[in-house]
């Protein structure tokens, strides 16, 4: 991607602050497969949505989805158009409310670069910070996860300590790489 265009998607982040979030909905999806019980969504050593998409509904205008683009092997994060057939999915996607979430008016946006891709956004939302990653957690053949920095899930976390205690491939840079 050009630096005209990343900066562009970064104003579009920075453009946030002011609108007021009232909900959030987006596609899941599951951290496990979950064999025979079916696809587990949740878990103690999930501390955070893994989404395809994740949508702010707002008082005033369309919702803000948060998505990925790819640039080479690595992914960032995007405010992109909302998901369409979000109801057709199933197996490891889910479409759902996602009250869990932080709402009111969004106060600060922070944006973090890596490998030349918005790999973080931090949104401050009331008295609460929203973190979202671009990454993905995968499932090993023993069942444990490994957390995959720039992948191409967005990843939700209403805690951002609980981000820090994960052991992320590649490793989590400092907030140092702000935009």
């Amino acid at each position: 991607m050009t630096p005209a265009w990343l900066q562009a998607r970064i104003a579009e982040f920075r453009a946030v602050p002011g609108r007021t979030v009232t909900g959030w909905y987006g596609v899941e999806m599951a951290v496990r497969e979950g064999g025979g019980a079916g696809p587990e969504f949740a878990g103690p050593d999930a501390p955070c949505l893994q989404l395809l998409t994740l949508s702010a509904q707002v008082l005033d205008g369309p919702a803000l989805t948060v998505g990925t683009y790819q640039d080479d092997d690595v992914f960032g994060l995007l405010l992109t158009s909302p998901e369409d057939g979000a109801s057709s999915r199933n197996g490891i996607f889910r479409a759902r409310s996602l009250p869990e979430l932080p709402v009111g008016p969004v106060d600060e946006v922070t944006v973090h670069l890596d490998a030349d891709v918005l790999a973080e956004v931090v949104l401050r939302i009331g008295e609460r910070n929203l973190l979202l990653i671009a990454g993905e957690a995968y499932e090993n053949g023993d069942g444990d996860l490994s957390w995959h920095r720039l992948d191409e899930s967005v990843l939700a976390f209403v805690d951002p300590e609980a981000a820090q205690a994960l052991p992320w491939i590649p490793r989590r840079s400092t907030p140092a790489g702000s935009a």
